[in-house]
């Protein structure tokens, strides 16, 4: 059996543990009451980060504006985990993403107290010698969760159902801490803790409601805390056995890599956020956006600030060549746990186990699994369309042509962020990353849509064209397959006149689903031109898709802080020798308020393999959220 956790006890010091539950005025409040109480138990109701007698009213329930929170203890307090079995060989992907601060039955410590919730036993005057007490959880999300109670030294224990509580010390009250060891798996993430109290013949309960914080994709606007990119160099597997250290990884290994990375560097520090590029180990799977999607999830700590637990959840996609049951997801995923789980960092996994093997099917389809094809429309908070912890949105065409059930059915689960079916099943790769992404904007929503538009990209071309400039290379400054395709012929190629119809179809289709389903309208949009070619594969079931023909300017990445990192798009120039892509692009985010930072990613990104990708596919992000109002709180 393997050993996830060091085990061991906690003793919680008097002065923390002051801070923590801040009983302060409360407990003198009971101390002093002279006649008998009934039974009372006690959660931090109001949210205030502490537990006081002013929790009492609405404990049994749990509202929008009233009720007491958890966030899941899945973060690795002590970086205990192991990145490998005891017999030295690799943990399965699910004994990998089993550890966690909640796989044990002890209190890790004092940064894994903060991740419980604090419950109070009032004081009991009255009682018989005999008397005892018992606390249960129960509720929808019942088994997801277990207490501990805090002993006359200051340890806490395990408190199982029918463990006894003394009347000695039920008369001077009881101190409790309640542990979610996983998050919602229904729409009803709700623990119930249930006091009873038995003395004699008279049994007295009572009962309050906590629930499970939700787990929040983070959404563009959020500062960048760290940009993460692919180190191809470094194996999983090597990284798993000998460490990894992110300052350390060896250079680039792939034609215009460096460049890539100096150019983020530059635009990150363009909008003030020096430092933060960090490495991560692929195996030279460099689509970094596709092996997970970042998060976060919070409830009130000391003082009511929020206390919040960043959350990593694995992509789901199963390895289309040779999966199995102890290795079934894609091998870049896997360092999320070794690298970045640690104290306040959480990883989690969700997916069909039914898939693992179908190779056939998970090539065809896997692709809408991966977590390029989700993103976070940012907060709303009035009219039409209102959504204050935002929404997230993923490619769909309901049937074949979507993500993993099991994976969209944990979003759901989420309840807060409503998960919206965008269909992308038009598209070769099929992520909704390729024609949709979001920008800071000078608006009453503070936000806009970024919008790939083809038709945009054709009449550029045009007007090149009417100007007698018709008869330069479509691509500049860069070595594409193709070379000799002319601004002229771009317009009258067939797959890409075919490829424009077919994506300005969908994109419309997928603005119509925006405009009703959040209230986006047309002066929300920030439209920057694209171009799109029909993908015809001989022998390919998938029939009527397209790929980007020219780089995605959309796929890009909001920093949060003033800058839209973007790829060099390489279009055609104009007469004063002005990429006519680069000049639309950056008049159309000067409308909205927002600026561009280019990137250099032609040979790294977008010329790479049959489709390719740009800059949004090739990063990914942890948001900073200490700036995001408390989802309790909207």
């Amino acid at each position: 059996m393997i050993e996830l956790r060091r085990r061991h006890r906690y003793r919680w010091p008097a002065i923390a543990l002051a801070s923590l539950l801040a009983l302060g005025a409360g407990a003198v409040a009971w101390e002093a009451a002279a006649r008998p109480a009934r039974a009372l138990l006690l959660a931090d109701t109001n949210r205030d980060g502490q537990v006081t007698a002013a929790d009492a009213a609405g404990r049994g329930e749990w509202t929008p504006g009233r009720g007491a929170i958890v966030v899941p203890n899945l973060d690795d307090d002590l970086q205990a985990c192991p990145s490998l079995a005891p017999d030295g060989e690799r943990l399965s992907d699910d004994a990998l993403a089993a550890c966690s601060d909640g796989a044990d039955e002890v209190v890790n410590g004092a940064a894994d107290l903060l991740d419980m919730a604090p419950l109070r036993i009032g004081p009991k005057r009255g009682l018989g010698a005999g008397a005892t007490a018992t606390v249960a959880v129960d509720g929808p999300a019942g088994d997801a969760a277990r207490l501990f109670v805090q002993g006359g030294d200051g340890d806490y224990s395990m408190l199982g159902p029918d463990d006894p509580i003394t009347a000695d010390r039920l008369r001077d009250g009881v101190d409790l801490v309640l542990e979610a060891t996983g998050f919602a798996e229904t729409d009803a993430g709700f623990i119930d803790v249930a006091l009873s109290v038995r003395d004699g013949r008279t049994v007295e309960t009572d009962r309050v409601r906590i629930r499970i914080a939700p787990l929040l994709l983070a959404h563009d606007l959020a500062p960048i805390d760290r940009l993460i990119v692919s180190d191809n160099g470094t194996a999983v597997e090597d990284a798993e056995r000998h460490g990894y250290d992110p300052a350390a990884s060896p250079p680039p290994v792939h034609e215009g890599e460096a460049a890539f990375r100096e150019d983020l560097v530059a635009g990150l520090e363009s909008a003030g956020l020096e430092g933060r590029l960090t490495m991560y180990p692929t195996g030279d799977d460099r689509w970094m956006r596709d092996q997970f999607i970042t998060g976060y999830a919070s409830m009130p700590g000391p003082g009511g600030d929020p206390h919040t637990l960043t959350v990593v959840l694995r992509s789901a996609v199963v390895d289309p060549e040779g999966s199995t049951p102890e290795f079934p997801l894609r091998d870049a995923g896997r360092p999320a746990f070794t690298l970045l789980q640690g104290p306040d960092t959480a990883v989690v996994q969700t997916y069909s186990p039914e898939r693992v093997g179908q190779d056939e099917y998970n090539a065809l389809w896997g692709s809408f699994s991966s977590t390029g094809n989700v993103i976070v429309a940012p907060p709303h908070a009035a009219g039409d369309g209102a959504r204050p912890a935002g929404r997230v949105l993923y490619g769909s065409d309901g049937g074949e042509a979507a993500p993993d059930p099991a994976f969209v059915d944990f979003l759901a689960a989420q309840a807060d962020q409503d998960p919206l079916a965008i269909d992308t099943s038009w598209l070769g790769v099929g992520h909704i990353d390729e024609f949709l992404s979001f920008t800071a904007a000078d608006n009453d929503r503070g936000w806009a849509a970024v919008v790939a538009d083809p038709a945009l990209g054709a009449r550029l071309l045009e007007a090149l064209v009417d100007d007698g400039l018709g008869g330069q290379g479509l691509v500049q400054g860069a070595a594409p397959d193709g070379a000799d395709l002319t601004v002229a012929q771009a317009l009258e190629a067939p797959e890409i006149v075919e490829g424009n119809r077919i994506a300005a179809e969908g994109i419309d289709a997928a603005l119509a689903v925006l405009a009703r389903e959040l209230g986006l309208g047309e002066d929300e949009i920030v439209r920057v031109p694209a171009l799109f070619t029909e993908l015809v594969i001989e022998g390919y079931p998938r029939q009527d898709i397209v790929a980007n023909h020219m780089p995605a300017i959309v796929n890009g990445v909001e920093t949060g802080t003033g800058a839209f990192l973007a790829i060099q798009p390489h279009g055609p120039l104009d007469a004063a020798g002005r990429d006519v892509y680069a000049a639309a692009a950056e008049a159309a985010f000067a409308d909205a308020g927002s600026r561009i930072a280019w990137v250099e990613a032609w040979d790294y990104g977008h010329a790479v393999g049959t489709v390719g990708g740009e800059i949004h596919c090739l990063t990914n992000s942890i948001r900073d959220q200490t700036g995001t109002a408390p989802w309790w709180r909207n």
